[in-house]
């Protein structure tokens, strides 16, 4: 018997063995399908890093975790998700540190000096690009170290240390010359050219790019073949070489295309419309600008829809969790008070009584506590996701005031200069050539127009002045014959905060929209106080009201209003009944 029992445990042991090497044999080809995904810039990418990363965790192989999550950050950074791309890498490396260091580490903190000098945070991602290159030091692994030096090189040219920059890219050059790595040498060409460039040897940057193309396009790296096509073209751009730069450029286009690299994408479009423009050609220039701003409201309508789903997926998961928390806290309450049943019947009956009776109280009370911690943390994300969705709605404002205004608009003022110098050209009389009088007419319009929508989505005087000033030009655009206004302000020498002040821009913006459309109203009075209390807004006009109770849905106009300022721990009031006006007061607490 005790023979049968040792083969017994024999088998068993040599099962486990065999499962686990089964195991591990999977995560080696979940990791290559993870990298042939990447380097075909498959859709399939996530679907092989998440399955790779799971199994990696299950297995305690920390290597390959490394490897499949920094292809999947690197893959959401290049398509221009920067925050999820920042945190995936960030989880991976505090999982890391938990583990022995290995080589695969200093790859990892390279990624994220990447990312974070990408957002423009440069101590954080000098931090990483220092310790990346400890360990390729403490490894001895001339690979990673010849990557690091290029790296730190290229954050001391952008501190304009242009000397130590050159002294690192040498150095990752020699250490690549001598492995006879080819992609390593590209890239310390490309960065020695960024140095000749900065330098003004227009001609040596690019004999350095072209030399550094060869290189790449031996490694046969698409992604890297389509930045040395553009870093080229902006070099023979510099040399007003403009055709040549234009056909370089067109092969970087096509090439981000193929990859779906977005971010080269968009930059190429809005150095192509550069070119263009510098050859007098207005037209195509103009396409390729609006190309430009299409692919970027694209990038960023992407990004935040995926940021929404991944907070909202999170939530949900959390919320399961916290449910199953539950099921299995109440569960296990319930096997104590049988165990203890069973116990205190031998004792006495009032005994049992008073112990269910105090499990009872401590579970509702930890059941309150619960439902209060997740009631508070539900609240906190809205809060966050509102502050996120006005802000990123502030900044697209910003973002579209400017281009029409230094784009579209610079195009109309030309065309306007343009007519004008033709019509003095050709000797055209504008006050007897009513074609000409009517096309210089719309032309101008238009720029008007073009300049009003502007300075409504985002007012200059806003930013330069400060909120009294806005609210000043706000008022002058209004004509006083169809709605009087008065004015006051008090406590307002210094600045506000720039979000508060863009909150009480919006919020008076559009309380005067109501006031014109739907009140009616003949006289409209606003005040801005700033006193030890806080800030208080207060707008106030004659118009025709309204009945709040029979308001069943607020419009877009009062949803507006309380979300900004809720967004900024403020209070709003609105008091008004038909036929007496409408009055709201707004109050920020200091």
């Amino acid at each position: 018997m005790f023979k049968q029992f040792i083969l017994f445990c024999l088998c068993l042991l040599c099962a486990s063995g065999t499962f686990a090497q089964s195991e591990q044999n999977e995560l080696n080809g979940l990791v290559q399908a993870t990298q042939s995904a990447y380097d075909r810039n498959s859709d399939s990418l996530q679907y092989y890093a998440e399955r790779a990363a799971k199994l990696a965790i299950k297995l305690g192989d920390i290597n390959s975790e490394i490897r499949v999550q920094q292809l999947w950050g690197i893959k959401l950074f290049l398509n221009g998700q920067s925050d999820q791309a920042t945190k995936i890498l960030m989880d991976v490396a505090r999982h890391a540190e938990q583990h022995p260091v290995t080589i695969q580490s200093a790859t990892l903190y390279y990624s994220l000096a990447q990312v974070y000098s990408k957002n423009e945070y440069a101590d954080i991602s000098e931090k990483y690009l220092r310790k990346g290159l400890e360990i390729a030091r403490k490894f001895k692994n001339d690979t990673t170290l010849a990557d690091g030096y290029n790296r730190i090189g290229i954050f001391l040219e952008r501190k304009n240390d242009l000397d130590s920059a050159l002294y690192f890219y040498q150095r990752a050059f020699d250490l690549c010359s001598q492995m006879q790595v080819t992609l390593g040498m590209a890239y310390s060409l490309e960065n020695l050219a960024g140095i000749y460039a900065k330098r003004n040897d227009l001609k040596n940057a690019l004999r350095c790019q072209k030399q550094s193309l060869v290189f790449k396009n031996q490694s046969g790296k698409k992604l890297d073949v389509a930045i040395a096509y553009i870093n080229i073209a902006e070099s023979l751009d510099s040399l007003k070489q403009y055709d040549s730069s234009i056909i370089y450029t067109q092969k970087a286009i096509d090439l981000a295309k193929e990859l779906n690299y977005k971010d080269l994408l968009q930059y190429s479009y809005q150095f192509l419309s550069g070119i263009f423009e510098q050859k007098g050609q207005y037209d195509r220039a103009l396409e390729l600008h609006k190309m430009y701003a299409l692919l970027n409201d694209t990038i960023f309508n992407e990004t935040k829809t995926k940021q929404l789903a991944e907070a909202d997926k999170k939530y949900q998961s959390e919320k399961h969790q916290q449910q199953i928390k539950e099921l299995s806290h109440l569960s296990t309450i319930q096997t104590l008070k049988l165990r203890q049943r069973n116990i205190l019947l031998f004792i006495s009956l009032g005994l049992l009584l008073i112990t269910a009776l105090v499990a009872y109280l401590v579970y509702h009370r930890r059941k309150l506590k619960a439902e209060a911690r997740l009631q508070a943390e539900i609240n906190r994300q809205q809060a966050i996701t509102t502050r996120e969705v006005l802000n990123a709605e502030e900044k697209e404002r910003k973002r579209i005031a400017a281009d029409l205004h230094d784009g579209v608009g610079q195009l109309l003022s030309a065309s306007l200069m343009n007519l004008n110098g033709f019509f003095a050209k050709n000797n055209i009389d504008k006050t007897k050539n009513t074609e000409a009088d009517r096309i210089l007419s719309l032309v101008s319009k238009s720029y008007s127009e073009l300049r009003d929508i502007s300075h409504q989505l985002m007012p200059k005087a806003l930013a330069k002045s400060g909120l009294e000033s806005a609210i000043q030009e706000l008022i002058s655009g209004i004509d006083p014959d169809q709605l009087s206004i008065t004015f006051d302000t008090s406590g307002l020498q210094t600045r506000l905060p720039e979000e508060i002040e863009s909150v009480i821009f919006r919020v008076i913006q559009e309380s005067l929209n109501n006031a014109v459309k739907h009140a009616h109203a003949k006289n409209l009075n606003i005040q801005v106080v700033k006193d030890e209390d806080g800030i208080s807004v207060t707008i106030e006009d004659d118009g025709q009201g309204f009945d709040p109770k029979k308001l069943s849905k607020p419009g877009m106009g009062l949803k507006n209003i309380y979300s900004r300022v809720q967004v900024q721990n403020g209070s709003v009031e609105i008091d008004t009944q038909p036929g007496k006006g409408t009055l709201v007061a707004v109050h920020f607490p200091a």
